[in-house]
């Protein structure tokens, strides 16, 4: 080969590689810049009659709608909301509310609040003693702390049950997309829970046993392990089951089991 025929080899060569690194990080970029994560959680509510603001309609009845749930993926959340009902909605039937647009806040223990608005219900039946039930969409507006700049969108499902007890249900069904963020959906790894044989003292029933079970995680680190029966309990002769469970401030959490032999002296 010529030196002309090498030279444009090599300029082909350099070109290609340039370009699949380009590639490579335009991806990784992309990837990297937009955090999507699918909202799927069942959260119990409570939702006791609270004042109306100044110069609400008669015939709206207002309730302050608070829950809370651990969610895999984002953490402990609280939600809260104005839950306001009107009782004679226009183009409903005499049995039939109407739940009205609200704003929600979902506050995540430690990371900040994804703000969220409700577009309202249609018509829905109110015989009690049966449950309201409803579907709304909604929309997220905005956040704060590790949720600047939230969007996406979704729907709501909602069962309220009413008098005494104001309690019920809300389902949360769609997208939040946060720019920059990585959402964290990988639980900690537990060490150390495997089987273990002791004995016990010569006419003695039982043992007190200690064991190390620790777990880390990836985003957390170190992470506190909850183990039943605990490190330093009592344990009879024969086999029996310890259960461990650690979790991590994104709501992921991972068990394991291994079993204690006790077993009696010779």
């Amino acid at each position: 080969m010529g030196r002309c025929g090498r030279i444009s080899l090599t300029l082909v060569l350099l070109a290609g590689l340039l370009a699949s690194v380009g590639a490579t990080y335009a991806t990784a970029s992309q990837s990297g810049a937009t955090g999507t994560f699918t909202l799927s959680a069942d959260l119990p509510v409570r939702y006791p009659p609270t004042t109306c603001p100044p110069g609400t309609p008669s015939s709206i009845d207002c309730f302050a709608r608070t829950g809370s749930e651990i969610i895999r993926g984002l953490g402990n959340v609280t939600e809260a909301y104005p839950y306001l009902v009107d009782g004679s909605p226009a183009g409903c039937g005499g049995d039939e509310v109407r739940v009205l647009p609200a704003t929600v806040r979902l506050s995540v223990t430690g990371k900040g609040e994804i703000e969220l608005r409700l577009d309202g219900s249609g018509c829905l039946a109110r015989v009690p003693p049966n449950p309201v039930e409803g579907v709304e969409t909604f929309t997220v507006t905005g956040g704060s702390g590790k949720y600047v700049g939230a969007s996406g969108g979704g729907t709501i499902r909602h069962v309220s049950f009413g008098p005494p007890d104001w309690g019920g249900r809300d389902t949360w069904s769609g997208t939040l997309v946060v720019p920059g963020l990585e959402f964290d959906l990988t639980a900690p790894v537990v060490t150390g829970a495997r089987n273990k044989t002791v004995r016990a003292h010569r006419g003695k029933k039982r043992v007190r046993f200690k064991y190390t079970v620790s777990a880390r995680d990836a985003v957390d680190g170190a992470r506190p392990v909850d183990c039943r029966p605990k490190s330093g309990s009592w344990f009879r002769v024969g086999r029996t089951r310890v259960r461990c469970s650690a979790a991590d401030t994104s709501g992921n959490e991972s068990k394991a089991t291994f079993i204690v032999v006790v077993k009696r002296a010779r």
